[in-house]
């Protein structure tokens, strides 16, 4: 079908038709390597997002966003635009609309730094975050509270009739609840991120493979809780470009191994061991901070073998190309 005989088609502009189908062909790939389960479809209501690939058919204009086949929209500028804006997002978030520009400010790598002052951390459900000099850092959001009352809006919208407006505004209320939780976790990884950044120039996480590690289903809601691929990411595309490392080194046996002579454990430690304790050299150390020293020296070998460091990246390259994201809020 030519896009000139669908009615609908036609009120759209073609670039962002053809985006959608970049898109799909991303997912196929993705679901053929093994990253992702098969494309499911997306009908009209969970479509939440559309895009213009190219400077032309959007503008922004005198506080105005200019979109093709659109019109021009007020906007709240959330972060001023830097350099040539090249591509554009719409993202609908329950009931508030944002847009997403990329620009290319022309600035070519970051300068690295030397190491001077680098950091092993420990990622964990009782101690949320364990840094190799000593400190930790907890997770202060109360989730059994934001649980609770996510819990009370899904009875609401069951107990509504399907097709009536009550069920709609329940819908609404409960996908805003969990927008209120994801914000939360965004906020606090966010402000840990920066910590890290600005007090460290080289970061070592450990590898966890998350998937495997929920289908412990005792677990599996804790671990999505604690988000630790969040605060890698988040952690890594700040100390980027600060001209800093993010190193990703192999867990296996950092919690079973001697931080101070390097001996293996006879016996494996269960979980509820928070203490570690050397049959050689009569070290007694918390097991985290066993941990983190392990990881940290994990890292630090790994950079002195001029090995290039492994930073964890989003799907979109927009932080290997150092394109900067103007945010723009769009009233109403």
């Amino acid at each position: 079908m030519r896009r000139q005989d669908n009615k609908y088609y036609k009120q759209v502009h073609s670039q962002v038709l053809q985006d959608v189908l970049l898109r799909l062909d991303k997912s196929y790939q993705a679901f053929f390597k093994k990253i992702m389960n098969y494309p499911r479809f997306k009908r009209r209501e969970r479509y939440n997002s559309f895009t213009y690939p190219q400077y032309g058919g959007f503008q922004l204009k005198d506080n105005k966003l200019v979109l093709s086949y659109i019109g021009a929209i007020e906007v709240k500028i959330h972060r001023i635009p830097i350099g040539t804006l090249k591509q554009c997002t719409i993202i609908r978030d329950v009931d508030q609309w944002y847009c997403c520009m990329i620009t290319d400010d022309g600035i070519g790598k970051f300068e690295t730094v030397p190491i001077t002052n680098p950091v092993g951390v420990d990622v964990g459900l009782l101690n949320w975050m364990t840094l190799s000099d000593g400190n930790k850092i907890q997770n202060t959001i109360d989730f059994e509270a934001q649980a609770k009352k996510i819990k009370e809006f899904q009875r609401r919208l069951a107990r509504k009739k399907k097709g009536s407006k009550n069920r709609e505004k329940a819908r609404v209320a409960l996908a805003k609840a969990w927008r209120h939780v994801r914000r939360c976790r965004d906020d606090f990884v966010h402000k840990a991120s920066r910590m890290l950044a600005d007090e460290y120039t080289m970061i070592v996480f450990e590898k966890l493979n998350i998937k495997n590690m929920v289908k412990n289903h005792n677990l599996a809601q804790a671990i999505m809780e604690a988000t630790w691929g969040k605060l890698r990411l988040y952690t890594a595309y700040k100390v980027e470009r600060r001209g800093g490392q993010v190193i990703v080194v192999d867990p296996n046996g950092t919690s079973q191994k001697c931080s101070r002579c390097g001996v293996v454990a006879e016996t494996k430690l269960d979980l509820s061991i928070r203490t570690f304790e050397c049959h050689r050299c009569g070290v007694v150390i918390d097991r985290d901070l066993n941990a983190a020293l392990n990881i940290l020296k994990l890292g630090l070998e790994q950079a002195h073998a001029e090995a290039e460091p492994l930073l964890v990246r989003h799907r979109i390259s927009k932080f290997q190309s150092r394109k900067q994201e103007a945010h723009v809020l769009i009233r109403g």
